[in-house]
């Protein structure tokens, strides 16, 4: 028999392994692979308690092909080469509304100065994917970063996606605050890209979060936190140090990394949203009297508490 010291250190033990295999979480990610996006998937690397099941690039910032490429680089660099990358969709599902070239052209050479990686993306299509994924019955959380072209296509290949979905955050939208599309000003980017698949995700009963323009603005990222950060981060962020110094960046993409993570350190409505898809509001969030809600939209953030989440990235 083993003394009786022992016996309770094995089961303390075994005990530990229990929860913390029950406080890991199982989520997708799926990004247009900007700066923002690299730096929300830094982040969710380094966190003990997320286990990035698969990685699905969407049309935005950059081209997919060199989103995707983007992404494997940051993996190798991290030490974590086998998490899958699923290529999708490459423009709208109606339109051609695009970030502007210059932009895409910029984040298509994220972290070229890096050595190339050995990488072929899945062969298999993220919104494929998406739908399989989600017909299975294990939990998943997602976290959408770009436009939701990639989920729009699936729920069209399959409307009755979702059971196994614990929580779905996307970074997109602008309800009460200004937008930030020149082109159509009361917008944000993700959801003015592809506002017939945010209509979808609103409607497809899905338990959504969103963090948009409303809470981000409350986030701005400055030259203090590019000084601030070392290795990897650091090197994402200083492609933006124009915009930093201009006080025009903003957490958008690691705000919302940050809320999968702890979602009080934004403040929340629960609300019947929409989208207008049409007219010079096209893209903008709206809420739908006497409907039922269908999202929790946030309102406010405290960005103190977003930097003491967050900037454990900073690990070099």
């Amino acid at each position: 028999m083993l003394p009786r010291s022992l016996h309770r250190l094995i089961l303390l033990a075994t005990l530990a392994l229990s929860l913390r295999a029950q406080t890991v979480r199982s989520v997708i990610v799926d990004t247009d692979a900007g700066a923002d996006d690299l730096l929300a998937l830094l982040f969710l690397l380094e966190r003990p308690e997320v286990r990035i099941e698969a990685i699905t690039i969407v049309h935005g910032l950059a081209e997919p092909a060199a989103g995707a490429e983007s992404v494997a680089r940051l993996l190798a660099y991290r030490g974590r080469p086998g998490i899958p990358i699923y290529v999708g969709a490459a423009r709208p599902l109606s339109g051609d509304a695009a970030f502007p070239a210059a932009w895409r052209a910029a984040a298509g050479q994220l972290l070229r100065s890096h050595p190339p990686v050995d990488f072929r993306p899945q062969a298999e299509s993220a919104a494929s994917y998406l739908k399989r994924r989600l017909l299975r019955g294990a939990p998943v959380d997602v976290l959408a970063l770009g436009p939701l072209t990639n989920f729009g296509l699936a729920l069209r290949q399959e409307p009755r996606l979702g059971a196994p979905l614990r929580n779905f955050v996307w970074m997109g939208g602008a309800l009460d605050a200004p937008g930030n599309v020149p082109t159509a000003p009361t917008a944000e980017w993700n959801a003015w890209l592809d506002p017939l698949a945010a209509d979808a995700v609103l409607g497809a009963g899905w338990p959504l979060r969103i963090v948009g323009l409303d809470a981000t603005n409350q986030v701005p990222l400055t030259p203090a936190d590019l000084a601030n950060l070392t290795g990897l981060a650091a090197e994402i962020l200083r492609a933006e140090a124009d915009s930093l110094a201009a006080g025009r960046y903003f957490a958008w993409d690691p705000l919302a990394a940050a809320v999968l993570i702890d979602a009080a350190l934004a403040r929340w409505e629960h609300a019947a949203l929409g989208v207008r898809r049409q007219g010079p509001e096209n893209g903008r969030l709206l809420r739908v009297p006497a409907a039922r809600p269908n999202a929790r939209i946030a309102t406010a953030a405290d960005a103190a508490h977003f930097r003491r989440v967050f900037f454990p990235v900073t690990r070099p």
